[in-house]
């Protein structure tokens, strides 16, 4: 298969990472506020929630660059149907109130062709690529990446990790981590069963974090938003 070089992405997240919140926080419950004021507040990270569907929701996106579409092609040397890639404009957008983060699916992709010689890949897995804006928050040093999403099917019922193994194949452009205040994009892909409906949704898999020099806790949550119906 033969996609444009401009067209697609992905990356990881540590258990444990340090993190900083900035010294001028206005709208912090006063116990943060005040650890401060005294400089910067450590954060750990615990990530330890699966992504489910807790909490949801949906707000207009912001400004982003909108990506290329991979060029349709066939697979060959598979034994599985070649499905018509099916590629949809998408507006989705999942909000995290407390970190600050957004995270915004501009295009999702349907039908991606597999490599050639991986048959038995082919017949039981559909590749899906979605196209991620990430905006991470300013108000703690809390990075974003791609090991916190998930594509979450209603039939049959499943939730997906990315997966890193067609990024090279198609000369994607890697989505990347987004640091504090930092804003990146790119694709990430996932395998789905094959026979999956049109009922998608995008997962955001936030960890716990606390505030070392206060003990405050962000417990963590999980994020879902309506990519398709």
């Amino acid at each position: 298969m033969k996609t444009s070089a401009a067209a697609l992405a992905r990356p990881s997240t540590a258990s444990g990472t340090r993190l900083r919140r900035l010294s001028v926080v206005g709208l912090l419950a006063p116990v943060v506020a005040l650890a401060a004021c005294s400089g910067e507040s450590p954060v750990t990270a615990d990530p330890t929630a699966p992504v489910g569907s807790t909490s949801s929701t949906t707000a207009p996106a912001d400004t982003a660059t909108t990506p290329a579409t991979p060029t349709p092609s066939t697979t060959s040397g598979s034994a599985a149907p070649v499905d018509k890639m099916v590629t949809k404009t998408i507006t989705a957008t999942l909000k995290d109130p407390e970190l600050g983060h957004t995270i915004t699916a501009r295009r999702l992709v349907r039908n991606l062709s597999w490599p050639s010689g991986q048959p038995v890949g082919a017949k039981q897995f559909e590749i899906v690529g979605v196209w991620v804006n990430l905006k991470a928050g300013s108000r703690y040093s809390a990075s974003i990446d791609s090991s916190m999403l998930a594509l979450v099917a209603a039939s049959p019922a499943q939730s997906v990790v990315p997966t890193s193994e067609f990024t090279k194949r198609w000369g994607a452009t890697v989505l990347k981590p987004a640091k504090r205040s930092q804003t990146t994009a790119g694709w990430v892909f996932f395998k789905v069963d094959r026979g999956t409906t049109s009922s998608l949704k995008l997962g955001f898999n936030r960890p716990a974090y606390q505030v070392s020099t206060t003990g405050k806790k962000l417990p963590a949550k999980s994020f879902t938003v309506v990519l398709t119906k």
